[in-house]
């Protein structure tokens, strides 16, 4: 590397020696830089020059300007890196084309200001350029976080296509389209981190959340009140220590989760014990009853203030066992006892008792946290990405559940792609953790096809007793099963003892002794291991303390280390007859209790100086012979004092254990070496990051305790016992303690390894108590490192395995690799790690910023495996560029003279790409090219299903090109694959056609589970019962075809099948005045008149947006959409539907609308007189409507509108293009005298507001009927028999009449026309809107921008809000159904301590037009600031039908919300009074949440508002005042006048 110094590189061709001024340099002659028509030789890599940087304004230009002549044979396209000094730290860059007419000759290089500032780099300051090589800078992976944001999976594939060829670095910010923002974090290069790396098509981009919805779940358990080891109790490491540590790392990361903190818990009951806790009771698989109970803390929050949130938190430890066990069944008994009873009411009971870690609910926990997430369309939000879930026990990750569950949970977090971070609140335990247990069949091979013949369906959790008639009479077993979704993290930091590597503190909680009461006696004098010798250190002149005589060399130790650590070789197993395939199938049945290992010794070496450690042997149940040759007494378990979650996971099952003596092939008993020692010793203990190791997922079976008997095993310890009709193999191991797992021939590898580790379980039969920690190696590795190696073994070795050998987990002896059934479901985030984890370091990053599903992943099936396991479904549809006018695809720039195949081409190319982005929203992921290409035959294990006869896959279909996810569809010929857990997609361009085929897993579709449990939500008073049903709503059924002609343009609605997104959003009269009060015309307005005028403002906004298709018409059909309009009313939605003339006018509408040019007309406005006007607005049959109108109370005779006289002129009169000029003609003619302001106090305004025709101008006319009009023919009512809302009349049925009170279009939201694709949404408004209550509009989209969206709205919402009006998002169904989608999620009740009056004739006393119906709830919800949201479905007249595009189902209680928008209220009606729920979905940063001051939390506001209403509802005298002032202000009925006397 060669490197010149500054004054060098600044000298003339002269050699003459410049300052290094600006203005030196100004006045330089222009050939004082090289010149660039001098041929150089390239730049080698590694060579430097040092230059001196210029800064510019990044936002002018974000490429670094180089110029070429200060650096002579440096090229286009070289890999340049910026650093300052000698440092390596720095960025790079491609060197651009060199235009010599834009670059000054004295600018050297010029860096944007942005990366300036973050390498700390100063205008003419000197910095150092050096040449890299650009295959040796290519980013593996990269790492971005975003924040307040709804990042959706299509755009991170557009983002990771815009950065491919540019160079990226640790902390740059990231923009795409101008709205998508985010942050590089990390950079990753051949498996190291580095500061920057250039972003090609094989990079893998990873994307985490700032802003997630995050999850935390506390088991409440028996363990949760002992003591850990270091004294202090599990209860306070969660409020003293993880959460403090967990919201230091979300503050100093910036995020902003919305969080959910909920307590869970388990209570067993006895028999005795079933009448007093009554309840939803449950039973699990032995029989036991018990009673789920949570308790919700946090509710959807942001939490600013941590410290007094778990001062909270830790009171409510206490209170929750206090009410779960005491309180809430003292209630519930009390509530069953009758007041007028002569029996006492009861006394309060303790009953029931907590359970054990391993016993509680939490994949009940999980499954409802995902109910809400099966539908994250519905409700969408603008600012949030993803979800975290945590869940802390006091246990060791050990939990016993039920098959079924599991595998519904499996389920729905891989079809949902979310994971589950587990923290452990005690040491690492010495078996496999996380691991779950349950009962189940042993799964038997089905040749055949079919959805039992796959290699999922021989795992224990997939398969074996799928259907009850064949699983009858079978024996059940345990089986064990690693979750691959989960990944843990223990906890056990101790705040007064610092961890030091250098000091072991042991540790065994000894139950079943304690429990003996031998602890009182010295027996334990006995159990005992002996300090290691000391010895001399290298470093030191003088021994360490205890000088040890007789030292050592490093070869003896490596000798005696091999000759202890040794396995045994050349073993032979000996035949072993067998009963059944459930007790001895494959060697992997076990007793129900395999927890000691039998006879585990030492091997000594006689030629080491190193004297053996020795310990002190005692087994359970078992004798072993000691070395002296005598024999020691084992002792017998008892029941366990403790928590068996903290000792072994199978000791719940110790007195199930059968009996088992280790002999040899002779029958005397001998003594066996440590066979588990090289995996714990070598890999838990060594410095940094462990060697990765995958996790195990299939499950190994321990034998029921129904059966009756069991064949007693017998083997020799030196021998591996396995079973399979007599086979023998010799399993040969490597004496090197190092060669853990060796390399075998493909021959034999599979097979041997599986029957010699599957064997070595029979060894460890029947004991309780371990004899050495040796006997069980705990993991090193994090479960979740299976996504990034899975089946490394099977993969990689190239080892047929057998099927008929089923694959089982142990958890004392995990293995290094995940069978190939289960690795592809993990792999689905197989690229979210780009470097492993180690089991014991705190999965931090998941839990700060959780990861969002990866876009692609390696897995593909083979050939055979299709044609035995999926179904294929094909269709193709053809691509007809004319007919192309589909709003979700922009359409392809095709040039000029381009011929029909080539346009064809084109537009398939665009269709493609929206229908794979719109799979990847559904949660596809593309299926890459394998980087690791397998040699050695990898894949599953050959199965031996018959070959179909109909074989419809070729090799050549099968081949994904793709290297990464930028590479998709980057060449129309190469088809795309995506894959989605039980679904493959192939989408493929035949030259006329698109082409899909899908590849559908024949499996066992999984039914509901009902699920019943007990909830107290954040703001109730007690336990709620809560019935709710967890169910997968997998894409099995989707409606795929549906969807591509939708994209294709054949469809143009959306149809609920699809899953679109949707929000809704609602306009709210402000509680503040508007900003202003003046008018377009400058005129005074009051604050009613200036928000219809902000309505029609929103409507004028959104006429701007509206989309246009290619063909340059408006909207999806074949005719113009009208121009938007509002019908302002001051009638509330139920009574509107009765004005005659409101319904007239929205007939218009849905008739093309007002606007609409009369062809036929031959009128000039400027050649008519006003009287001819004044006739023409009074008899033109369609012309200018003009009758009695009422608003507000005050009647206006024989008017009009200024909205419908402007719509009048600019359909009628040739002369009258445009509203603007109908406005300007309108108040020409009210000064010319031709008519007035109905109350004299505005000139002409094009809105609602009321104008009569003169005198001279107008004429008698016969009243016409505004409100209350008969039509029998309109309404389907007979004469006389009129209905209104609140009467108590029941009108005769007839033909319910239809009304559609909104209106749909599809908008634009890309205004500026900078993203990449269409963004198109579509929106339902309301077209009556009364300025007194809501009005509401949803926006439905798929494979949209988000951010464009909020960016749209956010534009409308600062508009209107000076008129004095408030967008706020809202919920889209009703708030009473809140917990069928969220059960943690409650409405708080408020109930009237006096119910309200009951008036008699109501509807006769109030203003015509008004609801009577809770007349009383509706004012009070007035008084505290609440206006309508939406009436009840039975407050619409009977006769009537109304139909709102974007409501799905009626509303049972009319709803009201504040006009904040922080809180939502339901009438109930009576005593039952409301039901309350903050708007979650208002949160800082969000739409509509630029509160005040103390306001800036919405939820504190919300329960500020919900606590005066309640206590205003709890005081019965001032509630009754509230009626009494209510009544006096209704209108005193009029009195008959007596009869006429003649």
């Amino acid at each position: 590397m060669s490197t010149s110094s500054r004054a060098q590189s600044q000298s003339s061709r002269y050699s003459r020696k410049r300052s290094n001024t600006a203005q030196s340099a100004y006045k330089s002659n222009n050939s004082a830089a090289p010149s660039p028509l001098t041929a150089a030789p390239p730049v080698k890599v590694g060579e430097s020059k040092t230059l001196a940087a210029w800064v510019h304004d990044h936002e002018k230009s974000a490429a670094v300007i180089f110029n070429h002549n200060w650096w002579p044979g440096i090229n286009e396209g070289d890999l340049l890196r910026v650093s300052l000094g000698d440092s390596e730290s720095g960025f790079l860059f491609f060197v651009l084309r060199e235009d010599y007419n834009s670059v000054k000759p004295q600018l050297q290089i010029s860096i944007p200001g942005n990366t300036a500032e973050v390498f700390g780099i100063r205008n003419n300051g000197e910095i150092t350029v050096t040449k890299l090589d650009k295959e040796l800078c290519k980013a593996d992976y990269v790492e971005f976080a975003f924040q307040d944001q709804y990042l959706g999976r299509n755009e991170m594939w557009r983002l990771g296509q815009y950065l491919v060829g540019k160079c990226v670095y640790v902390d740059q910010d990231i923009s795409f389209i101008g709205v998508i923002a985010a942050k590089v974090t990390a950079i990753y290069v051949g498996g190291y981190r580095v500061t920057a790396g250039c972003m090609t098509s094989a990079t893998k981009v990873v994307y985490r959340s700032l802003s997630a919805k995050t999850t935390l779940f506390i088991q409440i358990c028996k363990e949760f009140w002992q003591f850990a080891n270091d004294g202090e109790r599990y209860s306070e490491k969660v409020v003293h220590s993880f959460l403090p540590a967990l919201c230091t790392k979300w503050r100093e990361a910036g995020t902003n989760h919305i969080v959910t903190i909920v307590l869970l818990s388990r209570v067993f009951y006895d028999q005795s014990e079933i009448d007093y806790a009554a309840g939803p009771l449950r039973r699990d698989d032995e029989g036991r009853w018990y009673k789920d109970f949570y308790r919700v803390i946090n509710d959807l929050e942001v939490v600013n203030d941590w410290k007094s949130t778990l001062v909270s938190l830790k009171d409510s430890f206490w209170a929750f066992q206090r009410d779960i066990l005491l309180n809430h069944h003292y209630h519930q008994a009390s509530l069953g006892h009758s007041s007028t009873s002569p029996q006492a009411p009861p006394l309060p009971r303790l009953v029931g008792q907590l359970s054990y870690a391993h016993d509680g609910p939490i994949l009940e926990a999980l499954n409802m946290s995902l109910n809400p997430t099966e539908t994250h369309y519905i409700d969408r939000s603008l600012s949030l990405t993803g979800v975290s879930m945590i869940i802390i026990t006091p246990g060791t990750g050990y939990f016993r559940v039920s098959k079924h569950l599991l595998r519904l949970t499996t389920t729905r977090l891989v079809d949902q792609g979310f994971a589950v971070d587990l923290i452990v609140l005690t040491k690492p335990p010495l078996h496999q953790s996380p691991i779950f247990s349950f009962w189940g069949v042993e799964p038997e091979l089905k040749v055949g096809g079919g959805a039992m013949g796959s290699l999922r369906s021989m795992d224990p959790l997939w398969g074996g007793d799928d259907d009850p008639c064949e699983s009858l009479g079978k024996e059940r077993t345990v089986f064990w099963w690693e979750p691959f979704w989960m990944s843990v993290s223990f906890w056990d930091k101790q705040m007064d003892l610092p961890f030091r590597e250098d000091r072991f503190v042991a540790r065994a909680r000894m139950y079943e002794i304690r429990s003996l009461g031998l602890l009182d006696h010295d027996v334990l004098s006995s159990i005992e291991i002996p300090y290691l010798p000391k010895f001399y250190s290298e470093t030191m002149t003088t021994p360490i303390k205890g000088q040890f005589k007789d030292s050592i060399s490093k070869e003896d130790a490596d000798k005696f280390d091999q000759d202890v650590f040794a396995l045994s070789r050349n073993v032979r197993p000996p035949v072993i007859g067998r009963n059944s395939y459930a007790s001895s199938g494959s060697g992997t049945i076990l007793s129900s209790s395999y927890r000691s290992v039998a006879g585990r010794h030492i091997r000594r070496s006689g030629s080491s100086n190193i004297p053996p450690i020795e310990e002190s042997p005692q087994l359970a149940r078992a004798e072993l012979q000691a070395e002296g040759g005598e024999r020691l007494s084992t002792l017998s378990a008892g029941p366990l004092s403790s928590s068996p979650s903290h000792s072994s996971i199978r000791s719940r099952m110790s007195t199930r254990s059968g009996s088992s003596e280790s002999t040899n092939a002779s029958g005397k008993s001998r003594k066996t070496g440590s066979r588990f020692a090289p995996a714990w010793l070598f890999n838990p203990f060594r410095s940094g990051l462990s060697q990765p190791q995958t996790s195990n997922v299939s499950a190994s079976a321990v034998t029921s305790p129904t059966l009756a008997t069991t064949p007693t095993i017998t083997t020799s310890p030196s021998a591996l016992t396995f079973a399979n009709s007599g086979l023998k193999t010799p399993v040969p191991r490597s004496p090197k303690p190092v060669n853990i797992l060796p390399r075998a021939s493909p021959r034999n590898s599979a097979l041997s390894r599986t029957l010699e580790e599957d064997s070595n379980l029979l060894q460890h039969r029947g004991s309780l108590t371990r004899t050495s920690p040796l006997s069980t190696p705990p993991r090193t590795e994090t479960t979740i490192t299976v996504m990034r190696r899975t089946s490394s073994a099977q993969h990689n070795s190239g080892v047929p395995f057998p099927s008929s050998l089923p694959n089982r987990t142990n958890p004392s002896f995990p293995r290094e690799y995940v069978p190939y059934h289960q690795s592809s479901l993990a792999r689905r985030w197989q690229h979210t790690y780009p470097e492993p984890l180690s089991r014991m370091e705190i999965k931090w990053k998941s839990m700060v910023t959780p990861a969002c599903l990866p876009l692609t992943v390696e897995h593909f099936p083979t050939k055979s495996e299709l044609e035995t396991s999926y179904d294929i479904f094909p269709y193709d549809f053809v691509v007809d560029p004319p007919e192309m006018r589909s709003f979700l695809v922009k359409p392809p720039a095709i040039p000029k003279g381009a011929s029909r195949d080539e346009a064809r081409r084109a537009w398939a190319a665009s269709i493609m790409r929206e229908m794979v982005a719109l799979r990847l929203a559904q949660g596809f992921q593309f299926i890459l090219r394998s980087s690791t290409p397998n040699t050695s035959g990898s894949g599953p294990p050959p199965t031996r299903f018959p070959r179909r006869p109909s074989a419809f896959i070729t090799d050549e279909e099968l081949s994904p090109q793709a290297v990464g996810a930028a590479d998709v569809l980057n060449n129309s010929n190469d088809p795309v694959y995506l894959s989605m857990s039980n679904e493959i997609h192939q989408i493929s361009y035949t030259g006329e056609a698109i082409r899909v085929r899908r590849y559908v897993r024949r499996i066992v579709v999984s039914t509901s589970i009902e699920y019943q449990c007990l909830i107290w939500p954040k703001l109730g008073e007690g336990y709620t019962e809560l019935k709710t049903s967890f169910a997968s709503h997998g894409l099995e059924n989707y409606g795929w075809n549906r969807l591509d002609m939708l994209i294709a343009g054949y469809e143009n609605q959306l149809h609920e099948s699809l899953r679109y997104w949707r929000t809704r959003f609602i306009v709210i009269p402000s509680a503040d005045s508007p900003l202003t009060n003046i008018g377009p015309t400058g005129e005074k307005l009051d604050d009613e008149e200036i928000r219809l005028v902000g309505m029609d403002k929103l409507a004028e906004l959104i006429s701007r947006v509206k989309w246009q298709a290619p063909d340059g018409s408006l909207g999806t059909g074949t005719q113009t959409q009208p121009i938007i309009r509002f019908l302002p009313t001051d009638l509330g939605p139920a009574a509107c539907v009765l004005d005659e003339t409101l319904m007239n006018r929205l007939d218009e509408i849905h008739a093309l609308g007002p606007l609409r040019k009369n062809m036929r007309s031959e009128k000039d406005i400027s050649q008519m007189s006003l009287c001819a006007i004044g006739k023409a607005m009074r008899e033109d049959p369609v012309g200018l409507p003009i009758k009695d109108c009422r608003w507000r109370g005050r009647a206006y005779a024989d008017a009009f509108t200024g909205s419908d006289f402007v719509n009048w002129l600019v359909k009628e009169f040739r002369d009258v293009s445009s509203k603007e000029q109908a406005v300007e003609i309108g108040g020409r003619l009210q000064a010319q005298g031709l008519f007035d302001h109905g109350r004299r106090t505005h000139g002409f305004l094009d809105g609602h507001y009321f104008y009569q025709l003169r005198p001279e101008y107008s004429a008698p006319s016969t009243p016409r009927g505004w409100f209350r009009t008969k039509h029998p023919s309109t309404f389907g009512v007979v004469e006389g028999s009129g209905f209104y809302p609140g009467n108590n009349r029941t009108p005769s049925r007839r033909t319910r009449k239809r009304l559609i009170l909104s209106q749909s279009l599809v908008i634009d939201i890309d205004g500026n026309k900078r993203s990449d694709q269409a963004e198109t949404v579509i929106l339902h408004h309301d077209i009556i809107h009364n300025p007194a209550t809501c009005f509401h509009f949803e926006l439905q989209w798929i494979g949209s921008t988000a951010r464009c969206i909020e960016d749209q709205l956010k534009q409308w919402g600062r508009t209107i809000e000076r008129y004095g009006l408030k967008l706020v998002e809202a919920y889209v169904g009703q708030i009473c159904d809140i917990r069928e989608q969220n059960p943690f999620q409650s409405c708080y009740p408020v109930r009237l301590s006096v119910p309200p009056p009951i008036v008699h004739d109501l509807d006769k006393r109030v203003p015509e037009g008004t609801l009577t119906h809770n007349y009383f709830e509706s004012a009070l919800l007035r008084k505290f600031g609440f206006v309508l949201d939406i009436e009840a479905a039975s407050t619409y007249p009977e006769q009537i039908d109304p139909v709102y595009s974007y409501r799905r189902a009626p509303f049972k209680y009319s709803q009201w919300v504040h006009r904040s928008g922080v809180v939502f209220a339901q009438v109930l009606g009576g005593t039952n009074g409301f039901l309350f729920l903050t708007n979650r979905l208002m949160v800082p940063g969000r739409m509509g949440t630029s509160l005040k001051s103390k306001e800036q939390r919405p939820s504190a506001l919300a329960d500020e508002v919900m606590f005066k209403v309640n206590d205003f509802c709890s005081d019965s005298a001032t509630l009754r005042g509230f009626y009494d002032e209510e009544i006096a202000t209704l209108t005193p009925i009029p009195e008959d006048p007596p009869p006429l006397k003649l």
